[in-house]
């Protein structure tokens, strides 16, 4: 009996190990930090245009991460934030984790989506900002600082707020996530 316990307590102990592993990896460096700055992207869009992060430095950018098995309902719900902040600084990247880029553009074709979508189909650009749940959304300021990481849901109103605040605030952040 107490041999039993030992072997299952060894177990249970050896995947609890595996989970920690699986789900941080080895990698202690990923970005993605509310008050840092976010790791670099570089890929062509759905549409074959090359898209930079650095280069959107002076933008208010909401990059969200999502897949079509989630999280596609709620990204429809991005594009008349887009639409009527375009005009004042606002970009919308969605990265999407796992599918193909012609699934992507039939999606975003289907949805009249007009914002700059990526398909991460191995998960490497998620991984860079340690996304593990979906959808997750970031808001970048204009000096290309990130201000907001919200995990799951956001409502469309909400998003909206958080938009009209970081494209009013033309100013440097010092030590508060929200400007006010």
């Amino acid at each position: 009996m107490k041999q039993r316990l030992n072997i299952r307590a060894l177990f249970v102990g050896a995947f609890l190990l595996a989970l920690a592993v699986a789900t941080t990896g080895c990698d202690t460096s990923q970005g993605g930090t509310v008050g840092g700055n976010p790791p670099e992207i570089s890929d062509t869009d759905i549409h074959g245009e090359f898209v930079t992060l650095s280069k959107l430095k002076g933008k208010v950018v909401i990059l969200c991460f999502w897949r079509n098995s989630c999280c596609s309902d709620r990204l429809k719900l991005m594009e008349p934030v887009y639409h009527q902040n375009k005009d004042n600084g606002l970009i919308v990247l969605a990265v999407n984790v796992g599918d193909t880029k012609e699934s992507i553009e039939s999606y975003a074709k289907k949805n009249n989506l007009t914002f700059t979508m990526l398909a991460d189909e191995h998960g490497m650009i998620s991984k860079q900002y340690g996304i593990f749940g979906f959808p997750t959304v970031l808001l970048i300021d204009r000096q290309g600082v990130i201000r907001e990481k919200i995990p799951g849901d956001i409502p469309a109103a909400r998003l909206e707020q958080l938009a009209s605040v970081y494209l009013a605030n033309t100013e440097p952040q010092q030590g508060s996530k929200t400007p006010r």
